[in-house]
């Protein structure tokens, strides 16, 4: 007894404190638990000969008991099982835990190693919770010094400092790294800038929207990138955030590697630091290139149905003029037969009455083609369709010099559908053939065939310059155009596309860049049952 009774020693002073410092210098805030613990009961063993330690760690929520360390070989009974004292909650100014704990209540301390007989309890809190509990044990019959219970509490609150701070530290690595993936990975552009106008931070849908990379953008002063008029249009909108004043939906234009630039609105707002000082501004982008493009092409076929109206207007004010030309010709051209005039000024007349005669049938095809249809479907002739369809388009065809070649099949049953829909069909393709071919060199084909079904082909084929293999799956999309700008509104296909559709019937699209395009349409000949229902 002699023995155990000469290893309770207590540390001095400067003992104490180079152990306390040392403990500072080899425990870190980036370390587990298991190794925090593992420091701390080590130095206590060598600082408290002849003491038992354990420590025993609750899991977040303390419903379960999570890490268990200890000297000495622990009682079975007590192994799972952890008890705190009244007397150790009162001590540390505790209350008692709930009952859903893991932690129960012992009115005398209950012993934990096999051979221990007295003993204490600290416990180890996170805030106001109880996060584990270290168990300081004595042999029977051994003598405690008198300070000794003081010494080991204070080295037992440190290590639930310690503890608590590297959990603080776990978690806030935790969050900064979730918020930068959820910044990163969000599905709107964002870039957060530094009081000094470098971007810190820019996520991918950013990157992808500027076509930059990553290295090319962090560090740099994002003004400094941008063109001067854009610069000093966004100058304002920084100065304002740094200032706590935050912007919305300013709309700016962001420059892309490619030379080209997105149309966005932006929102700013001031970042501030754990003090309340404004440290950055961040921004967030929405892409709004495409509705203002939608915009200013529903802007422009506004402005196209407006002229399409003025002109069938313009043509019926020409029909009163024309038809009394015609009527006054025909006249002419009869007198003139009958009194035997030169045949010359016979042949001019004729001349006169077919032309007046031949404007006066354009003119009141295109209000027919102009006006919205109320018709309703009927047998029709494709060939004749197609016949007026390239009437409409005659002087495009002129303009481009191009040879056509008709290849009808006279066997075809008559095409079911709205004469003056399917018309507009065969004259949107006409045209776009007519667009694409080279100034004279166009060779335009238009094929009628019966197709594998029981419907009709009709197929549209030029030599011009063909559409882009990336652009054929899109051709059809509302708005969506490969001319040039103010030559196309991106409809002509997306109307045709539904007109189509409404009859029934299929059209695709075969191009190969610099040898022409296809169009195949094909129509049913019979009327849809429900129709007659």
């Amino acid at each position: 007894m002699a023995q155990a009774v000469a290893t309770l020693c207590v540390p001095g002073p400067d003992e104490l404190l180079e152990s306390v410092l040392e403990l500072n210098r080899a425990v870190t805030v980036d370390m587990h638990a298991d190794e925090i613990v593992f420091e701390y009961v080590q130095r206590m063993r060598q600082l408290f000969p002849g003491r038992s330690f354990a420590v025993r760690l609750l899991t977040r929520d303390g419903a379960e008991l999570g890490t268990v360390y200890a000297t000495g070989r622990l009682r079975p009974e007590r192994r799972d099982r952890i008890a705190l004292t009244r007397e150790a909650l009162k001590r540390h100014g505790l209350h008692a835990p709930p009952a859903m704990s893991a932690i129960a209540i012992a009115d005398a301390y209950e012993p934990v190693f096999v051979h221990g007989a007295s003993g204490f309890d600290v416990p180890l809190t996170d805030g106001n919770l109880i996060a584990g509990i270290v168990s300081v044990e004595y042999l029977a019959e051994t003598p405690v010094p008198p300070d000794d219970r003081a010494l080991i509490v204070q080295l037992s609150l440190q290590l639930g400092s310690a503890l608590r701070n590297a959990r603080l530290h776990r978690e806030s690595l935790y969050l900064r790294d979730y918020l930068g993936k959820l910044l990163d990975h969000a599905n709107v552009p964002i870039m957060v800038m530094g009081r000094g106008g470098a971007v810190t931070l820019a996520n991918r849908a950013f990157l992808t929207i500027t076509g930059m990379k990553r290295e090319e953008i962090i560090g740099q002063d994002w003004l400094s990138l941008l063109p001067e008029p854009e610069r000093r249009r966004l100058l304002p909108v920084y100065i304002n955030a740094m200032r706590g004043e935050p912007s919305t939906n300013f709309e700016a234009r962001l420059p892309r590697r490619d030379g080209t630039a997105a149309q966005v609105a932006v929102n700013a707002a001031s970042i501030l630091s754990p003090d309340g000082d404004i440290e950055g501004v961040i921004y967030i982008y929405r892409d709004v290139t495409e509705l203002r493009e939608l915009e200013e092409q529903i802007i422009h076929a506004e402005k196209l149905a407006t002229l399409g109206q003025l002109a069938a207007g313009v043509v019926h004010e020409l029909n009163n003029p024309l038809t009394s030309i015609s009527v006054y010709g025909d006249f002419l051209l009869q007198k003139a037969m009958r009194d035997s005039s030169p045949p010359s000024d016979v042949e001019k007349l004729r001349r006169i009455v077919e032309s007046a005669q031949r404007i006066l049938n354009f003119t009141r095809d295109l209000v027919t083609y102009a006006r919205p249809s109320t018709e309703r479907p009927v047998p029709a002739d494709v060939h004749e369709l197609l016949d007026q369809a390239l009437g409409y388009c005659e002087h495009l065809i002129e303009e481009t010099a191009a040879r056509i070649e008709r290849k009808f099949d006279p066997s075809l049953p008559p095409v079911y559908g709205v004469r003056g829909q399917l018309v507009q069909v065969f004259v949107n393709l006409i045209t776009n053939a007519c667009h694409a071919m080279p100034h004279g060199a166009g060779q335009l084909a238009i094929q009628t065939a019966p197709s594998a079904d029981g419907r009709l082909s009709v197929r549209i084929i030029d030599n011009g310059r063909g559409i882009p293999e990336q652009h054929l799956s899109r051709v059809f999309e509302p708005f969506f155009t490969t001319k040039g700008e103010g030559k196309g509104t991106g409809l002509g296909l997306s109307i045709v596309k539904n007109i189509v559709e409404q009859h029934r019937g299929d059209i695709s699209v075969q191009s190969e860049v610099g040898r022409g395009t296809a169009f195949e349409v094909v129509l049913v000949c019979r009327p849809d049952p429900r129709e007659a229902q």
